[in-house]
């Protein structure tokens, strides 16, 4: 039976400090080279995913900006797109801005590029993450007013929880997008808001992969809330021991932590036993 692993990597993956340990990054490109199927989902974009998907010999594209992308292995191509309706991506925006959460807005090129646009930085968790991906992106500029087209495929916000509640109960009533609010993994009890097309979602990117390679069974592997969907769905979900309650409310079992790579280590407890 032909399975297909697929595993976050923030608080999954990833060590607690952003990366994976020599020990996952060894253990993985083994199984693979041994012909194991794996590949990871996440909320990073392609541009941030390049600083880890090199690291790994995958096969199998990559699920990025959590399912709006398919990135090919070496982080630069995309298999599929997924596109917020123009009209549903002013809403979003204009909803966010009115209470006061101003959002990131990210769009795909037509030159294949990915473009930032901001109004307003309120923490400094948000100053460091501008600072830290300036240099990833081929634009991301702070500007006066927005200006959405028909390209915008991410909107993103970092606020207090009760904030990004009321925001969501807004979202509610938008046709064509879906999103994902959880507590951020990186910042000081802030809730992470992401906002994306209805054809995106770390589900349906695995749904997808699942019928461009003709896998059989699916295990997803997760930490949050926006693991929790594609974990539901999947034949197997594992979360990691510090997962979040989201996580581990769908999850089949219950692994070693992130930072004792735990999902490495299921890994190559599978191949053992001859399951992939």
């Amino acid at each position: 039976m032909k399975t297909l692993y697929i595993s976050d990597l923030d608080g999954t993956l990833l060590q607690s400090n952003g990366t994976p340990s020599e020990f996952t990054v060894k253990t993985i490109n083994d199984l693979i080279g041994k012909g194991m199927n794996i590949t990871f989902a996440t909320a990073r974009s392609y541009s941030s995913a390049a600083k880890i998907l090199p690291l790994f010999d995958l096969r199998i594209p990559a699920a990025t900006m959590n399912g709006v992308f398919l990135t090919d292995t070496a982080g630069s191509t995309q298999k599929r797109v997924c596109f917020i309706n123009r009209g549903a991506a002013m809403n979003v925006t204009d909803i966010m801005v009115n209470h006061g959460r101003p959002p990131f807005a990210y769009t795909y090129t037509r030159s294949g590029f990915l473009d930032v646009q901001y109004t307003v930085n309120k923490y400094d968790y948000e100053r460091e993450f501008i600072a830290d991906r300036k240099a990833l992106y081929h634009k991301f500029d702070y500007t006066k007013q927005y200006h959405i087209s028909d390209r915008v495929v991410y909107i993103n916000g970092l606020d207090k929880k009760e904030i990004i509640e009321s925001i969501c109960r807004e979202l509610d009533e938008i046709s064509g997008i879906r999103y994902s609010a959880y507590l951020d993994t990186y910042s000081d009890g802030l809730y992470f808001l992401e906002v994306y097309s209805v054809s995106g979602g770390k589900k349906n990117a695995a749904a997808a992969l699942k019928e461009m390679c003709g896998f059989d069974r699916v295990v997803a592997f997760g930490d949050n809330g926006n693991d929790a969907e594609v974990m539901s769905w999947a034949d197997e979900s594992i979360a990691v021991g510090n997962a979040q309650e989201a996580a581990l409310k769908v999850a089949d079992k219950v692994i070693g932590s992130n930072d004792s790579d735990g999902v490495a280590k299921y890994l190559l407890e599978q191949y053992e036993k001859g399951n992939f």
